[in-house]
């Protein structure tokens, strides 16, 4: 697994695709909750013939690792076991610069390579590590910042996405309900099912508005508020 960090805006996801495209097929794992492929989640993919399958989810539940280092980890870890040995994978980052993380980082996917986009800070802070093979890189020269608006309606716009064709169902709830969060629906092996809003709640269920398909376990809220009114329900 070549894993890939450094601060926002400087090109990793656009390697990341030029890396698995030259690959063919392989995996990625989309570890940014802020701007990945579902804020909130951690996803892995199978790339094959130019797509990207989705295989798992694993919740985080906040749009940055920040405060949530300990779940965070863990996501990561669960869905890094389920790429096959030797397969190649990339493993695309959020632009957290948290030294501390990142080392916690790259001891649990134990990648056999990281390399550090646009952070000589960064660089260094992993850089003394003998076990670790750590390759610094320039950003790419097409990176272009996002403003935080731009954010803000790419998160609105990947949440909404999420929620076409939600219908109602019932789930597992425990403790008061939080009707101003989403919640993250979870699977019997505690998997990533989707999100739910909370429509009605009693006698330990709750009744949501949600994508989610298969067996629900539990419904764990998240820090993550409604996007927009307009969201369906």
């Amino acid at each position: 697994m070549l894993l890939l960090v450094g601060p926002t805006d400087v090109g990793k996801t656009t390697l990341a695709l030029r890396l698995l495209e030259r690959a063919g097929e392989a995996y990625l794992l989309d570890l940014d909750p802020g701007q990945g492929a579902l804020p909130g989640a951690f996803s892995l993919f199978l790339h094959r013939e130019g797509r990207l399958l989705l295989a798992r989810r694993a919740l985080v539940g906040a749009l940055s690792p920040a405060g949530a280092e300990g779940r965070a980890l863990v996501a990561a870890l669960r869905l890094a076991r389920l790429i096959p040995p030797g397969s190649p994978a990339v493993a695309d980052t959020d632009g957290l610069l948290d030294p501390e993380y990142r080392l916690l980082q790259a001891e649990a996917l134990s990648p056999a390579e990281v390399m550090v986009l646009g952070s000589e800070d960064l660089y260094r802070a992993l850089a003394w590590r003998r076990d670790l093979r750590v390759r610094l890189a320039r950003p790419l020269p097409e990176a272009r910042r996002k403003t935080p608006a731009e954010r803000r309606k790419n998160r609105q716009e990947r949440l909404l996405a999420h929620f076409q064709g939600a219908g109602p169902r019932v789930a597992p709830l425990e403790g008061p309900p939080l009707w101003d969060r989403l919640y993250g629906l979870l699977d019997p092996e505690g998997f990533f099912l989707g999100y739910g809003r909370l429509l009605a709640f009693g006698g330990g269920e709750g009744l949501f508005l949600t994508p989610a398909k298969g067996e629900v376990a539990r419904a764990l809220p998240t820090r993550l508020a409604f996007p927009t009114p307009a969201l369906p329900g």
